[in-house]
């Protein structure tokens, strides 16, 4: 029997322990890349051997081959996913399993069950990964026993392989625990971003209004006092003091009305929703976000809110479902209406889940009046397309 060491278990073994502390994105390819390299490296030992024949072989080959395609689709590497995690490992396992026991005297073909460890510490429940570990060690006790190995050797390959399985378990596990944390941790940057803006354009709103109201009742208020006494001695004074008052009557009056034009003004002010949805999706952690805002004609307050509590919505759901590494988000308002829309070149999905975030993006749209569609498929991203009439 062939010593259970082999290359392709160094290979994996080696490249598994790069994972740790690299970024997600760079973690998961290189964990990836790992298992194919691995897969890869089983079939070419084999096929340098030449040591399979008889109907064995046939099992051994289409078994290999399932497995092999199964994992590189599932990769990403080449192909975007097509199938859920679950079938996945389940696939690897009966297929890994199957070419073990098809031929047990070839050690190296063990390799595969700690790739499919590996995936199954990818996408799966601990509870789950560690019941693939089991059924995995057991088969391989059962091959190595059915070789013909002596007992010492069937404990040892027995032993060997479990912890080949759990070590790959392990540091894929630790490094999807790390990526997910630091998901989370862009989530509430990017929310905490969002919120600090709109609470900044919030606060510079309602500075405005309070300053218009200042000036309204205490400004406001003096002058138009001040030009009903100025008209009392207009009709008082004569001559050359005539002439004065009414000058000076004509200045309150113009003054009054050039108060009366800047609360107007600070009243109906654009907020700027560029520069605040610029602070939101700008440093976004794993993200890529472009970002293009025509606004021909200012939204007033009520929209401009609801299109930033829209675009944090739509960044937070692709940091944490999508699996995307570019968004798209592009801003419309002019004599049309309001247009929003959104798209992410991540994973997509086959049936959309209207979850809380979705439907308060749609409860927002209708709240002035517009609507909200959303489209995806598998492999294609997800969009969003907010649209509202004229205000």
């Amino acid at each position: 029997m062939s010593a259970p060491m082999t290359h392709g278990t160094s290979a994996l073994w080696s490249l598994l322990a790069r994972v740790r502390g690299m970024v997600p994105g760079t973690a998961e390819r290189m964990s990836a890349g790992a298992g194919l390299l691995a897969t890869l490296a089983v079939g070419v030992t084999t096929f340098a051997a030449g040591s399979l024949e008889g109907p064995s072989a046939v099992v051994w080959w289409v078994a290999y081959a399932v497995f092999a395609l199964t994992f590189a689709l599932d990769t990403e590497m080449f192909f975007r996913a097509l199938l859920p995690e679950r079938p996945v490992v389940a696939i690897l396992m009966v297929s890994g399993i199957t070419v073990w026991l098809a031929e047990p005297q070839l050690g190296w073909s063990s390799v595969l069950l700690v790739v499919t460890a590996a995936t199954a510490a990818y996408g799966l429940e601990p509870r789950w990964v560690a019941a693939v570990v089991v059924a995995q060690t057991l088969a391989v006790s059962i091959g190595s026993a059915l070789s013909g190995a002596s007992v010492p050797d069937v404990v040892l390959t027995t032993v060997t392989y479990f912890a080949f399985q759990a070590f790959a378990a392990l540091v894929i596990g630790s490094a999807r625990k790390e990526a997910r944390s630091r998901e989370e941790l862009a989530v509430a940057h990017a929310e905490l971003r969002a919120t600090a803006a709109v609470l900044e354009t919030t606060s510079r709103s309602a500075e405005r209004l309070r300053i218009a109201r200042e000036l309204h009742d205490l400004l406001g208020h003096q002058l138009t006092a001040l030009a009903l006494e100025l008209e009392v001695a207009a009709h008082r004074s004569t001559g050359e003091s005539l002439e004065h008052v009414a000058r000076a009557r004509g200045i309150a009056k113009d003054l009054l009305t050039d108060v009366r034009a800047t609360v107007g003004e600070l009243r109906d002010a654009p907020i700027g929703l560029e520069p605040t949805l610029r602070a939101i999706v700008s440093d976004v952690p794993g993200l890529s976000v472009g970002l293009s805002v025509a606004e021909v004609r200012p939204l007033d307050e009520e929209r401009a809110l609801v299109v930033v509590r829209c675009v944090q919505e739509i960044l937070t759901n692709t940091l944490r479902h999508a699996r995307a590494t570019r968004l798209w988000i592009d801003v419309r308002s002019d004599e049309d209406g309001l247009r929003l829309s959104a798209e992410d070149d991540g994973s997509g999905t086959g049936a959309i889940e209207r979850g809380n975030g979705l439907r308060g993006m749609a409860e927002r749209a209708e709240a002035i009046g517009g609507s909200l569609a959303l489209a995806s498929e598998p492999g294609a991203g997800f969009r969003v397309l907010l649209t509202a009439g004229p205000a």
